[in-house]
């Protein structure tokens, strides 16, 4: 069934027929697998399929900070320089001033900056990948009284509430992972890169809702992409739909 255009859209083609010759090729319609998904609070969301290639794009690699090298004296006599280890001791700012060779000191406070930097970008890599499961995974938003409650806890925009309300309801790693595991049941992707992403949600939804971006989404980005179709009526038993109701 295909669905019917828009007068808007209905314009901007007959304008494209009146001046481009060129065939439009219309995309088959695509109907993701949904399913409902009560959490422990008794609260019920309809869940649905995500596509593959957004779990995908949240783990990119891109803008990953690079480590600095470290100088290593070859057997040889050569020198080599061999990115450092994440893995590495972080001198504290006391350790830092205790340095008495200025070069060394460069050095180490040049790893520290890495590492802080390093984690910044882990935290956003890790809450793209749980926004991903939360406000595309999820069709529902929280009913208009929930919503005021995270307003009034200082959480702004439509998306960011919707973030803290489904991450609060994940209290233990078995929690999340039961989410995750439902969610991604409806999506067809690589067990390695399932894995990967679910240790990417666990972390980021550990940390709290207040490591969500305060920043919403551009408009017609994840907040339109999480309701293609109409949303069906939250089934009796919804503890958030009925206190608000």
């Amino acid at each position: 069934m295909t669905t019917p255009l828009t007068s808007d859209q209905a314009a901007f083609l007959a304008h494209l027929d009146a001046r481009d010759t060129l065939p439009l090729v219309e995309a088959p319609p695509i109907r993701l697998p949904r399913t409902r998904y009560r959490f422990p609070d008794g609260t019920v969301v309809t869940c649905r399929g995500i596509a593959p290639v957004l779990l995908i794009g949240a783990q990119s690699e891109a803008d990953r900070p690079r480590p600095p090298a470290r100088e290593v004296q070859m057997a040889g006599g050569g020198v080599q320089y061999v990115p450092r280890r994440d893995d590495e001791p972080v001198l504290t700012k006391d350790d830092l001033a205790a340095l008495a060779d200025p070069e060394r000191r460069a050095a180490e406070q040049a790893y520290a900056d890495y590492r802080a930097r390093l984690n910044q970008w882990e935290i956003e890599q890790q809450t793209r990948m749980a926004r991903v499961l939360f406000l595309i995974g999820v069709e529902d938003s929280p009913p208009p009284a929930i919503a005021q409650l995270w307003q009034q806890m200082g959480f702004s925009g439509e998306m960011d509430i919707k973030y803290a309300w489904l991450a609060s309801k994940l209290p233990t790693t078995e929690a999340m992972g039961h989410f995750f595991e439902t969610v991604t049941s409806l999506t067809v992707a690589t067990e390695e890169g399932l894995e990967r992403a679910e240790a990417m949600f666990q972390s980021a939804v550990s940390g709290g809702p207040g490591t969500v971006a305060a920043a919403e989404p551009p408009r017609g980005a994840a907040g339109d992409a999480a309701a293609p179709e109409a949303q069906d009526p939250p089934p009796a038993g919804d503890s958030d739909h009925a206190a608000a109701g």
